[in-house]
């Protein structure tokens, strides 16, 4: 099957729509489109789904009419018009008929090198599109020709000799590493020499890798590399760079395991410079913590009512910083689907908090949970993903052990990852005051007999000692100089609701357990 003809999945087409409405939402334009050549006619392949765009998806043009996407397509090159009706050559653009008059493209092209059509943003007002927009673009385009990478190897299309890129390039559009563990041969790509601030003419060692790291962060780098070339296993990281000039970065690193020919192992990965993306997240942090904290109170029937107007401002805040973090990452090197999906979860998150807030005041009234049978591994892998930003603030290393032969639990998702959500917050605020070095968080789940799941969340900070045990979960008892003591009270009556039992144990040799049971399938009293 030749390219032009290969037909392109409905979920990389509903990505691409996601792609051209944030294009469109970002740049402030009514079109964003992504046109693809059908001879003899051009067809809107997929429209920006924004007010006033005139164009609509599937409809077809004629070639040869002066559209701009034709001479985008005929050179090959991006095209910038910032004002048609003062430039003679697009006087019979029958663009110019529908109102646009301004227009920025850039053509899409098949790994074979035969072009796909464009991607492209217009205007109905003179507009010369920014530097930045223009790399957004690009990027977008990027995502645009990674994907018909990924179609062209799935046909077959794409040789062997690709596939090192594509791994990477999957992984991230920045820049690109390999680590050979037996040799210690280290490859970068030169925006990973860049983002180091080293010359792309150097030899890359490990030294030179942990020289870069902030003093504060070291360690945790050097403990990370010492165990994935131990155990041969993936890993996700990020850290801050410490730079001649004084300055720093917050890198996001993530490397994917492999083994060669000889099987000797190897890191394929992508190194991200996520600097703004952190800037704008701690900007996020008070109103974050804010809502976890509301979050936590909210079952108490009678406080209810009383934070319902305030828990809205926070919420707005946390979507409308998720949004902003879109606008912020978009002119950054990182992948912009991976980066776009974890901003997204930050939005996801906010409105999840609202149905927590209403499922969690249906508890209190009595009225039918919300239940449906599911696999605990997944709420604790939503609440990973949701922690894992205050995880790294704190300098907390985070795992996970999670069986993968976990019978189904009949439950509601939303109760069960607020009980997980406050375990492990419970547990990184332990830790606060020990060793950065020595913070580790450990989520484990299991069977738990012949039927059921247990869950464990276990700490490295002071432990138990000195705390009366008994009392840890009754309301309004609190360790914690600003706490308000009910954290653990509405866990306890969320899982004893779902036919489990919460407790905790002393941890060896030192930190605390937090661990819930349960049933499955069981009979549950709302």
């Amino acid at each position: 099957m030749s390219m032009p003809t290969a037909e392109v999945p409905f979920e990389i087409v509903h990505k691409w729509q996601e792609i051209v409405n944030i294009i469109a939402e970002i740049i402030h334009v009514p079109s964003a489109l992504v046109m693809k050549v059908e001879p003899p006619n051009i067809k809107v392949f997929v429209s920006s789904e924004s007010h006033s765009n005139p164009y609509e998806s599937n409809e077809l043009a004629p070639l040869n009419t002066g559209l701009y996407c034709e001479t985008v397509m005929k050179t090959r090159q991006s095209l910038l018009v910032p004002d048609a009706l003062r430039d003679k050559e697009w006087k019979s653009n029958p663009d110019i008929k529908l109102g646009m008059i301004s227009y920025l493209g850039f053509p899409v092209s098949w790994p074979d090198g035969q072009i796909f059509g464009t991607i492209c943003v217009l205007d109905r007002k003179e507009n010369s599109y920014s530097e930045l927009y223009r790399k957004f673009v690009l990027q977008c385009r990027d995502v645009l020709e990674a994907d018909l990478r990924a179609l062209a190897r799935l046909s077959g299309e794409l040789t062997r000799s690709e596939a090192y890129l594509e791994e990477a390039q999957r992984l991230s559009h920045t820049g690109s590493f390999g680590w050979r563990v037996s040799t210690g041969e280290i490859v970068w790509s030169k925006e990973s020499f860049r983002i180091f601030g080293y010359d792309n003419s150097l030899a890359v060692t490990l030294d030179m890798v942990i020289q870069r790291v902030h003093p504060e962060d070291r360690a945790l780098v050097q403990r990370t590399l010492e165990r994935a070339s131990k155990e041969g296993k993936d890993f996700d990281d990020e850290y801050r760079l410490l730079m001649p000039d004084g300055s720093i970065k917050h890198v996001h690193v993530v490397a994917h395991a492999v083994r060669d020919h000889a099987d000797e192992l190897e890191f394929i990965g992508a190194v991200m410079d996520v600097t703004e993306a952190r800037r704008v997240e701690e900007q996020m942090h008070q109103a974050r913590a804010e809502l976890a904290h509301v979050a936590r109170v909210t079952t108490l029937g009678e406080l209810t009512a009383a934070i319902a107007h305030e828990i809205n401002q926070p919420l707005a805040a946390v979507v409308t910083g998720g949004r902003a973090s879109l606008r912020w990452l978009a002119h950054e090197p990182p992948n912009l689907e991976e980066t776009r999906s974890s901003v997204e979860d930050i939005i996801d998150s906010g409105i999840r908090a609202g149905e927590v807030i209403s499922r969690l005041r249906a508890m209190m009234k009595k009225s039918p949970a919300q239940r449906e049978l599911l696999n605990i591994n997944d709420a604790i892998l939503a609440v990973i993903a949701l922690v894992s930003a205050e995880a790294q603030r704190n300098r907390v290393i985070l795992r996970t052990e999670l069986s993968n032969d976990l019978p189904l639990v009949r439950g509601d998702r939303i109760q069960l990852q607020q009980v997980i959500l406050n375990l492990i917050m419970n547990a990184i605020e332990a830790m606060r005051g020990i060793d950065q070095t020595q913070r580790e968080v450990f989520v484990v789940s299991r069977k738990d007999g012949f039927k059921g799941a247990l869950v464990e969340v276990q700490d490295s900070g002071p432990g138990l000692e000195g705390l009366a045990i008994d009392r840890l979960f009754d309301a309004f008892y609190t360790t914690k100089p600003d706490g308000m003591g009910i954290g653990l009270a509405v866990s306890r009556t969320i899982i004893e609701s779902h036919g489990g039992q919460l407790r905790a144990l002393p941890s060896v040799p030192k930190g605390a357990v937090f661990q819930f049971r349960l049933p499955t399938n069981a009979e549950v009293i709302e």
